[in-house]
């Protein structure tokens, strides 16, 4: 995949302006951390700038567009983070999808929960005897951090990981992110079928023409790429990443924010399609 320019801002700016000036609708899918906000330290500290917040709730309320936060946070972690009205939350990489009327959890993942209990503790019991590490329980998934991880111990923390996961007996997967591991469920669902299955959604909802626009800056957030290729607008967050599917790239998260500022003063009020 080749990119126009280094940052392609201003035109999927002026694109998707254009197309809600006129009367077209827009879904906006959108990752959280590292598009939303900047990666930090901690992720316990990525908190929503106040004028996002109030942005994205402007597009949330319009009768132009549908707003969907898509993460690999869980799904109540990322609604306390992003507390909006009339907006689709989709947590543990889309496994459960909450919508202002309907909510899902993926049944063969829901399965797996005792499985993942087990491997979350096992790890929880394992991360003190490796510097820097920090395991975070989900519904749905754990994830083990290593942003802290010495360099010269990460291999050590690779093996710990695959040696509980092989114990646990299959039936999970291992998924690498930025300086995140996640165990999740192997049952043929990630951020691209979740994608997928709200863009559906969507298309029975808004009966205008609908363009529809996914931002993320991770590896996972290449699977929703790749499902949505040719449907809209895609983005990638970041540096430039060799490959990458999305059709646009954006340097950094005040890119976003830009875009979200724009979008916002372009709709009307809220009201139901």
């Amino acid at each position: 995949m080749w990119f126009v320019s280094a940052d392609d801002g201003d035109r999927v700016v002026s694109r998707i302006s254009d197309w809600l000036a006129g009367g077209g609708c827009v879904l906006l899918m959108t990752d959280y951390d590292g598009t939303l906000t900047p990666i930090v330290g901690d992720p316990g500290e990525a908190w929503l700038p106040d004028g996002v917040r109030r942005d994205l709730q402007a597009l949330a309320q319009s009768a132009q567009c549908r707003v969907a936060l898509i993460s690999g946070r869980d799904l109540e972690d990322l609604r306390a983070r992003a507390p909006l009205a009339a907006t689709i939350y989709a947590g543990c990489h889309g496994l459960e999808i909450a919508g202002p009327d309907f909510s899902f959890r993926h049944p063969e993942a829901e399965a797996q929960r005792p499985m993942l209990e087990a491997v979350s503790r096992d790890l929880r019991a394992r991360a003190p005897g490796i510097e820097g590490t920090r395991v975070e329980p989900k519904r749905l998934a754990v994830a083990v951090h290593y942003r802290h991880v010495p360099a010269a111990v990460r291999p050590e923390l690779g093996e710990a990981i695959a040696g509980i996961v092989r114990r646990a007996g299959g039936g999970l997967s291992i998924v690498h992110g930025m300086k995140v591991v996640e165990i999740l469920p192997e049952v043929g669902w990630d951020k691209g079928a979740c994608a997928m299955w709200i863009h559906d959604w969507a298309r029975r909802r808004l009966s205008t023409p609908l363009l529809t626009v996914y931002l993320g800056d991770d590896r996972t957030d290449e699977q929703a790429f790749e499902a949505l290729a040719g449907l809209g607008v895609t983005v990638r967050v970041g540096a430039r990443r060799q490959g990458s599917l999305a059709t646009y790239q954006f340097d950094d998260v005040a890119r976003v924010h830009q875009l979200l500022a724009a979008m916002a003063s372009i709709v009307g009020p809220w009201r139901s399609p």
